[in-house]
This record gives C-alpha cells, sequence and structure tokens, in this order.
C-alpha cells in the first residue's frame, strides 16, 4: 500500500515485476509456462487523477494501442480515494476494507481471507526482508526531500538522524534488537560495535 505519492508508482510496480519473475519459471522450463504475476497496488490517493476506482496497466504496441501483449504480468492500482456511489457492490466493499478494515459483505468476506493468507505467507516467506526493503525506502525519500529542501546540514548529521529514523521506524514494526542490528551491518555497513552503539543512542534519543 502506498500511501504518499512519491511520483514512482511505474518503476515501483516494475521492480516488484522484477522480483515475482524470478519465481515464474523454473530453470529449464519453456517460457510459455512462465506463471502469471500479479501486482495489486493501493493507493490512498489517485495516482492518474481520474477518479476511477482502479487501473489496470498492460503492455501495447507502440503505434498499434488497440493490439494488447500479454507477458503474464498483471498490475492493478487501486483508488482509494475515489467516489463511490457509481461503484458496485463489490468494489464499494473492496474500498471499505481497505479503507478502514470494514467486513459489509461476502466479496469483502473473502478478501479478508485472502488478505489474511498473503500476510500469514510473508510471515512465513521472510517477512524482515520486506521490513528492511521498506525502511530502506523510506530512509531513501527523506534523504531526497532533505536535499530538495536544503536541509542536510553535513554528512555525519545526516548519517545520524537516518539510522535514528530507520531504526525507530524498524523498531515500531517490532523487529528485535539482534534483527536491527543486523541490518544496520548489513545495510550501513557497521561493525558490531557502531551498530550496537547506533542502536541504544536512536531508542535513548526516542524515549
Amino acid at each position: 500500500m502506498q500511501n504518499e505519492d512519491q511520483h514512482d508508482l511505474a518503476e515501483r510496480i516494475s521492480i516488484y515485476q522484477g522480483n515475482l519473475s524470478r519465481q515464474a519459471l523454473y530453470a529449464g522450463q519453456p517460457f510459455k509456462k512462465r506463471k502469471r504475476t500479479v501486482v495489486f497496488f493501493i493507493c490512498d490517493h489517485d495516482p492518474y487523477g481520474l477518479g476511477w476506482p482502479s487501473y489496470a496497466l498492460k503492455v501495447e504496441l507502440v503505434g498499434c494501442p488497440s493490439f494488447s501483449v500479454d507477458n503474464k504480468e498483471t498490475n492493478v492500482i487501486v483508488n482509494l480515494k475515489t467516489d463511490v456511489s457509481h461503484l458496485t457492490q463489490a468494489q464499494r466493499e473492496m474500498v471499505a476494507y481497505f479503507n478502514d478494515g470494514t467486513v459489509s459483505g461476502a466479496f469483502s468476506r473473502k478478501l479478508a481471507v485472502a488478505v489474511a493468507a498473503v500476510k500469514a505467507d510473508a510471515i512465513r516467506g521472510g517477512i524482515y526482508m520486506t521490513i528492511e526493503e521498506y525502511a530502506a525506502l523510506k530512509s531513501a525519500y527523506a534523504r531526497e526531500q532533505a536535499l530538495k529542501e536544503g536541509l542536510e546540514q553535513g554528512e555525519e548529521a545526516g548519517k545520524e538522524s537516518e539510522r535514528i529514523k530507520t531504526i525507530t521506524g524498524l523498531a515500531a514494526l517490532d523487529m528485535s534488537r539482534a534483527q536491527i542490528i543486523e541490518f544496520l551491518k548489513t545495510n550501513m555497513e557497521l561493525s558490531e560495535e557502531e551498530a550496537q552503539a547506533a542502536y541504544d543512542n536512536a531508542m535513548a534519543a526516542h524515549a
């Protein structure tokens, strides 16, 4: 789910599809056996400003937009800010469910079950990598925004601020001290002692 418009939706979707595509075909299988990969992106804003409840992206032949190319990738963007008055019952339930978790009918009950199953798979399949990717992404956005607004006040101060934001963000996502320290060592190239000190300093500053 994307809560902020960072104007990079197409790029993000392509990266997610790339991650899925690596698992869509076993070595030695013919390309026709490629499994369909689906990215279902939920936006708390209207990414294209058309007011549609959802947007489906496709590959088309340049110069002939009516000719659709199916590369076994499905990309759907849900707009949670759409006007629900003209939606079908199922669409209303979908928007309500993703806005505030409301389960009001048969469709949203099935949706809630499906979402729970995906979350369970994510936990068993390595949710901490997803959390790490999320934290790294938020840190990248924070750096970019700081540069735009002229708020960068020295490289070391910036690094320290970024570390604190990352550490407290990971802690808010229920990662343990050991997991956060391992993340700092792997992704910020800190030693064990530096990572421990960075964690302790960030948590003390956030207390």
